[in-house]
């Protein structure tokens, strides 16, 4: 099976890592390489990888949303993100499907966390926030605050998402999954961020530059667990913050092999142990590697 992830950087990437891994665990052989491809060559490159004999691929940044155009159809799941980080061969066909959210769903649940009337303050307006909006609303979240530098960029989000929900209380086909009442969806600048929390995500790329969001002491009042989609050898100031306030941690490693494990079964069928591949995949951070 020829697979791939296109990005741009992607000399980092440990996907080639995390699905050799998998396959391994179920005997499979399969071909998993990084492709450089920056947005304007993105598509001729995937055209080249489908004559080739690409069966699937995973798409990172900066490519996620130009994905979209490459589909053939879409997931539910990308439709809700806007953006693609799962191409899928279906006969002649390429599905266009999302499995960041999921992931991230998935790795608070190995953490013990239940997302249903949780209170969830999610940090950033971007794609990686963007990506989790559907599977938390259909987890049963009792309010979702999104907070962002430019509050525009947040309100613009908040009020998406409460015209889709609006519109599919009581229609068919709704565009959420979820047999659970909608949250509330409330959105501001990082100043708005003080208040009762059971959740905070960091969908923001701050820590990646070594810093994090401004957000007021009074986001941590009620000491709420706290998760970084960052992931390193060290933890990232949001993280080092929540943790000097008495708060649980998570950085974002976890949620990176959930999702790929999600993208793995939609090409196999196969349902890999993470935990397994997780812990591998600590330990050589924690060496440096």
């Amino acid at each position: 099976m020829k697979l791939a992830v296109f990005g741009s950087p992607i000399a980092h990437s440990r996907s080639p890592q995390i699905h050799q891994a998998f396959a391994a665990q179920h005997g499979r052989q399969i071909e998993y390489t990084r492709i450089l491809a920056e947005p304007e060559s993105f598509p001729a490159i995937f055209a080249r990888f489908q004559v080739a004999g690409g069966a699937g691929a995973n798409v990172t940044v900066p490519l996620k949303e130009l994905a979209l155009q490459l589909c053939d159809q879409l997931s539910l799941r990308a439709e809700q993100a806007g953006a693609v980080n799962t191409l899928i061969k279906q006969g002649e066909l390429w599905l266009g499907h999302n499995t960041d959210g999921d992931g991230l769903v998935a790795d608070l649940l190995r953490h013990g966390l239940s997302l249903q009337n949780a209170r969830v303050l999610l940090v950033g307006a971007g794609g990686a926030i963007r990506g989790v909006l559907g599977p938390f609303v259909d987890a049963g979240c009792q309010h979702i605050h999104i907070v962002n530098r430019t509050a525009r960029k947040a309100d613009t989000l908040a009020r998406e998402w409460q015209t889709r929900l609006t519109a599919a209380a009581g229609a068919t086909g709704s565009a959420v999954t979820s047999k659970l009442a909608p949250p509330r969806i409330t959105s501001g600048g990082l100043p708005t961020a003080a208040g009762e929390w059971d959740m905070i995500i960091n969908g923001t790329s701050s820590g990646l530059s070594n810093q994090r969001p401004e957000l007021p002491e009074g986001a941590l009042q009620e000491h709420p667990f706290c998760y970084d989609m960052v992931y390193g050898s060290e933890l990232p100031p949001f993280l080092l913050w929540a943790q000097a306030h008495n708060c649980a941690i998570a950085d974002g490693l976890g949620m990176l092999v959930e999702q790929a494990a999600l993208s793995y079964f939609q090409w196999t069928g196969d349902v890999p142990n993470t935990q397994a591949v997780l812990d591998s995949m600590r330990s050589d951070l924690t060496r440096g590697e």
